[in-house]
């Protein structure tokens, strides 16, 4: 078999015992079948491609996360400007744009089921009626 080959397999058989993808005994059996014997080739598992893989798809999904709050925090703030352009002075139309805000939040939370988008979502609608209650009362 390839040397390089070798290589590849005896990396993932570490990712899948490191992991506990396999039960240690048989990552131990595979390895000693492919060392032949000789531990001192064993190979680390961070060279195995399934953790180089996971590193890529974690970045990916940061990436992706950060873009959700960027969005989410540029319309509101392209919404408050609006407002406040158009329409400064009507309180009712600035709650309703925040109640809107944070409904958006709450859908998108759910939709692409995000904790942290439903949770603003939901804190936001409370402490509008909060604020709400507070200046009715």
């Amino acid at each position: 078999m390839n040397a390089q080959r070798k290589k590849i397999i005896m990396a993932e058989i570490n990712y899948w015992k490191q992991n506990k993808l396999l039960p240690e005994h048989y990552c131990d059996f595979l390895l000693t079948l492919y060392t032949q014997g000789d531990h001192e080739q064993e190979i680390s598992a961070t060279d195995a491609v399934l953790s180089r893989e996971k590193k890529k798809v974690n970045t990916r999904i940061i990436l992706l996360q950060f873009l959700y709050i960027v969005i989410a925090f540029t319309v509101l703030g392209m919404s408050l400007k609006l407002w406040g352009l158009f329409y400064d002075g009507q309180m009712m139309l600035l709650v309703g744009l925040l109640i809107t805000n944070c409904l958006l939040w709450l859908l998108a939370g759910r939709l692409l089921k995000l904790l942290y988008f439903t949770i603003s979502g939901a804190a936001g609608l409370i402490l509008i009626v909060a604020f709400i209650v507070k200046t009715v009362f």
